[in-house]
């Protein structure tokens, strides 16, 4: 007997997905069974600090119970103590001596250097695998919406303000600064000859921002589940990504769609070079004429 286990972090949904996937992945590779635990969590901080989101994923997910199901599941796990521990194997297939009376797990944040590591490489399973362990309901609720031209995606929350005097390149977890997503989508307008639409995906409150929803056809994405939004902004023509936040980085991910990136948190690339090299995946850059991002760019149609 061996098991697949992917012990869900206390971590926001983008740092989940990860350890999720890569079960998934393994698993299947290996034609192993997987469960997952930890999904049964409470948050406290996000009431504490008066945050929009409060990062509730109850519900999204085929093998998510009830908290009672959920803990009776997570005693039934016990069986599985006895079996010899394999933390965080490399996504690949295993010899069958390789994997007998063993249980892999997944449970940790890769780390922020090359957050897709190791799923790069089977990034069409890993799509597919997602897709099949979310529940029909959220699916539809994705369909239902209209996919947007240009997706944004702003993290507030639990993210401080860049302070004065500060390098945002030397900074974790610090607001992408507002200028910088109107100076973005003025370009791309300019690039395309178009005032395209713009749809924000955020986890602020409109109050926080000061001039960005001046601008026309610029509107702020409400209502929806973090996972809604999360596979709605991947369904964007071009995303504008928050740096440092593996939200926006998951959707991108998804996509075959142009993706930015904040020039000053650049690291290895979150697709394979496979998509890149059709999709534009990097830094908002004066580039030469003709260039892929530009190319991208006029591409885009005003919908």
């Amino acid at each position: 007997m061996s098991i697949v286990i992917c012990q869900l972090p206390a971590a926001g949904l983008g740092n989940q997905l990860f350890p999720l996937v890569k079960a998934a992945v393994f698993a299947e590779l290996n034609g192993l069974p997987m469960v997952v635990a930890g999904y049964n969590q409470f948050r406290i901080g996000p009431y504490l600090r008066g945050e929009k989101i409060k990062r509730n994923y109850n519900g999204y997910f085929t093998f998510q119970k009830g908290w009672i199901a959920g803990q009776v599941s997570r005693l039934a796990m016990m069986k599985y103590n006895r079996l010899e521990a394999v933390n965080e194997p490399p996504l690949e297939r295993l010899g069958p001596s390789s994997i007998t009376g063993k249980k892999f797990v997944f449970n940790s944040i890769p780390h922020w250097s090359d957050y897709f590591a190791g799923l790069k490489e089977h990034r069409e399973l890993a799509i597919s695998l997602l897709k099949s362990i979310i529940r029909e309901n959220i699916v539809r609720q994705v369909d239902k919406n209209t996919h947007p031209s240009i997706g944004i995606h702003i993290r507030m929350g639990d993210f401080r303000k860049l302070q004065t005097g500060e390098d945002f390149s030397k900074v974790g977890a610090v607001r992408t600064p507002e200028d910088y997503f109107i100076d973005i989508i003025s370009s791309i307008r300019r690039i395309n000859g178009q005032e395209l639409p713009v749809s924000v995906f955020t986890d602020g409150y409109r109050h926080e921002f000061k001039t960005l929803f001046d601008m026309p056809q610029v509107r702020m994405v409400e209502g929806n589940p973090d996972i809604v939004d999360m596979l709605l902004l991947g369904k964007s023509k071009l995303i504008v990504t928050s740096a440092g936040s593996t939200f926006s980085y998951w959707s991108g991910f998804l996509s075959d769609a142009t993706v930015i990136m904040h020039p000053d948190h650049l690291h290895e690339p979150i697709r394979p070079d496979s998509v890149n090299r059709n999709y534009y995946e990097g830094p908002f850059l004066p580039s030469a004429p003709g260039s892929l991002l530009e190319r991208n760019i006029k591409q885009l149609l005003y919908e």
